[in-house]
């Protein structure tokens, strides 16, 4: 039975005089009000605590007020567990979790101090409009679904949801152990592949289908692409794109142009997505609340719709179509020698893959291979494009040495794509690594955003600038003493020049076991880059002014950025007072794309590795805690977990000075980056968790 909870109860019954702060109550009102059965005797001990904490008043009839005379602080439960922010110093304060229970993460409530320093929470202020996703189990025909990474179990009342459903929940009312939910949806049995990604849709509350509101507006976008003021006709220069094979939207191409003084104009063309996406349209509104498309395993959620994206916006070849874009003047050195901003029309000559362009740039033949071209049928190139993207990929190389040299920070990615059947499920994979073909299109890219954050900041407007704080000290402290134990003399904290030696150590582990640890720390020990209006620089690229530009299909700053650029050539003002609270919410709406992005891999390895237990993998150790150790493997990148009872040969403790897992009768050591052979031992798809065991150290 769903025990009634006192200390949870008596927060609930404290938000009634916060909510009603001129009001008087009698113990029968405070009842019916807390709806409960329980003895009243109860209700009065907690109302004698509110008034000890000095919450409430209690007058000579047994009539209960609020405090007016008491002082309430307000903060907002953390992401960290035990954890409180207060709202107006931003101060972290710990709670018990005694203190904490009855609350989410976000939500926003009344809290005060005592004598001893102890941090009372009194009761809700606002609680977060939170969705939950589970599975439905029953016990003792009492139907729940349990949470687990908020372990918290909501009580159900539904007909239409069976056991091992997967549901969408919410919070109803909370004054029992466990709170009583209201199921939203039925996603599907939790066996179900594409139940299971959609779970992970409403997990993090990403919205799939695009409102009628929004729909009615794409279709009445025309397909405008006259030569107006501010937009010049480029559709006589050679075009091209450069693209992921699979690609059905392209935002970016270049042009070039070899001049009559040696020089060359080289152009950066992006989708001009503010053409058609109107500021306060119901469309804007939309793609502003998405702030960014989503890229799951196996499928995309977009930020636009499909006629926008795929369509009126994408530089499909031999289309017209309406750019913006930025012009560079290189010398025959390789150095800018003017740079022009513009609205054009162009016309794209061709689309390349990145592999077609890596035979081009690798080859002398003018002829792509079937085998390496997007239609399996031999290309032909003409000698114009052929010439064209090898000379830009020469500009690419200088510019890459360029950054390297001012310590722009690489790392090499490689990344997995599962390959799925119809019904969603992993039947094979690629490790995607990056190459020159690449690199051209980024450097290029870099450029662009560079030059328009440049531009923007040197007319004093209020920008949208891409920023990256400097890294964590402790983490490189960490970063330090583990490389020295691998025979690395890199030195990270203090160094006069941090970037360089976090590339040299990059550099240095290529090719090596623990390259992917290394990377894994390094990548841990950086802050995380955001959106701002104030602009501190770009310490990854060692950018002074940064900005997203190249991207707007996809990217809602880069369209915001699209806006003030233009306002810029324009000569008008840009105004916009919330454009910090823009900033922040798109940054969120990034964070929470990229979790849900790695919860779909995760789910994808799961799925994997399920049809795989029992065999066996050559794996490096990635991560170590009290608990065990977390091991990558290396042929397909998934990563499980070990826990100290399935390490062989011994009792295992864990050093946290050494960040070590030590055996305590053969002394032998477990570190970061040891290579070991595993044995699959168990997957669970709820937890989205793999289980190894260890079969010996390699």
């Amino acid at each position: 039975m769903n025990k009634v909870d006192l200390n949870i109860l008596e927060k609930k019954a404290a938000s009634l005089f916060f909510e009603n702060k001129k009001k008087t109550y009698n113990i029968k009102q405070i009842k019916f009000f807390l709806n409960v059965e329980i003895d009243s005797i109860y209700i009065k001990d907690l109302l004698r605590n509110l008034f000890l904490k000095k919450c409430i008043n209690i007058d000579e009839r047994d009539k209960y007020s609020f405090n007016k005379s008491s002082v309430f602080l307000v903060g907002i439960i953390g992401k960290r567990k035990g954890k409180l922010i207060d709202l107006q110093s931003s101060a972290e304060l710990e709670i018990s979790r005694k203190e904490s229970a009855g609350f989410f993460e976000n939500d926003t409530v009344y809290y005060s101090i005592n004598k001893k320093g102890k941090v009372n929470i009194l009761s809700i202020k606002k609680r977060i409009d939170q969705k939950f996703v589970g599975e439905v189990e029953i016990n003792k025909n009492i139907k729940s679904v349990f949470i687990r990474k908020q372990n918290v179990r909501f009580i159900i009342n539904d007909r239409q949801a069976k056991k091992e459903d997967l549901v969408v929940v919410r919070l109803k009312d909370w004054k029992y152990e466990d709170p009583e939910g209201e199921v939203l949806k039925v996603i599907g049995k939790s066996t179900d592949s594409e139940a299971q990604t959609h779970a992970i849709l409403e997990e993090f509350s990403l919205p799939y289908v695009f409102s009628d509101k929004v729909e009615q507006e794409i279709n009445s976008i025309k397909k405008e692409l006259d030569i107006e003021k501010y937009r010049e006709d480029q559709t006589s220069k050679l075009t091209f794109t450069i693209d992921p094979e699979d690609a059905k939207d392209f935002d970016d191409a270049l042009s070039f142009k070899k001049l009559e003084d040696s020089s060359m104009e080289v152009g950066v063309h992006i989708a001009d997505v503010s053409h058609y996406v109107k500021t306060k349209t119901e469309l804007d509104k939309e793609a502003f609340y998405r702030a960014t498309s989503v890229y799951l395993a196996d499928r995309v959620v977009p930020m636009l719709p499909e006629k926008l994206s795929n369509d009126l916006c994408s530089l499909n070849p031999r289309e017209k179509k309406n750019v913006f874009s930025v012009f560079f003047i290189f010398s025959k050195n390789y150095k800018i020698l003017n740079i022009r901003f513009c609205k054009s029309l162009i016309v794209s000559d061709e689309r390349f893959s990145y592999e077609e362009a890596q035979h081009i740039i690798e080859s002398k033949e003018k002829t792509i291979p079937a085998e390496k071209t997007i239609l399996g049928k031999e290309k032909k190139v003409n000698q114009t494009l052929f010439h064209s993207i090898k000379q830009l990929y020469s500009i690419s190389k200088s510019l890459k040495k360029e950054r390297e040299e001012k310590g722009s920070i690489f790392f090499n990615k490689e990344e997995i794509r599962f390959d799925v059947d119809k019904k969603g499920n992993p039947i094979g994979y690629k490790i995607k690594k990056q190459k020159e073909a690449n690199f051209l299109i980024e450097e290029f890219m870099l450029l662009a955003n560079k030059a328009v954050a440049t531009k923007i900041k040197d007319h004093t407007r209020t920008g949208v600038y891409r920023v990256h704080d400097l890294p964590d000290e402790k983490k490189l402290v960490e970063i330090e003493r583990f490389i020295k134990n691998l025979g690395y003399n890199n030195r990270l904290v203090n160094a006069k020049n941090v970037n360089k030696e976090i590339n040299s150590l990059l550099k240095s582990c290529e090719g090596k076991p623990e390259k992917n640890v290394i990377d894994m720390m390094v990548i841990r020990a950086m802050s995380k880059a955001k959106y701002s209006s104030q602009n501190i620089g770009h310490f990854g690229l060692k950018f002074e002014n940064y900005s997203h530009f190249t991207s707007p299909i996809r990217r809602y700053p880069d369209l915001m950025v699209h806006r003030i650029l233009f306002s810029i050539l324009k000569k008008e003002k840009f105004h916009d007072k919330d454009i910090e609270e823009k900033c922040l919410h798109c940054s969120q709406r990034e964070e929470l794309a990229t979790k849900a992005e790695r919860a779909s891999i995760k789910l994808m390895q799961v799925k994997y590795m399920s049809e795989r237990l029992n065999e066996k993998f050559t794996g490096i150790i990635s991560g170590i805690n009290e608990r065990g150790v977390f091991v990558e493997i290396i042929s397909n990148k998934c990563e499980g977990f070990v826990r100290m009872k399935d390490i062989p040969d011994d009792y295992f403790v864990y050093d946290s000075k050494t960040n070590t897992l030590i055996g305590q009768n053969t002394k032998e050591e477990y570190c970061l980056g040891d290579k070991v052979l595993i044995r699959v031992q168990k997957t669970d798809f709820e937890k989205k968790h793999i289980d190894f065991k260890i079969i010996s150290k390699q």
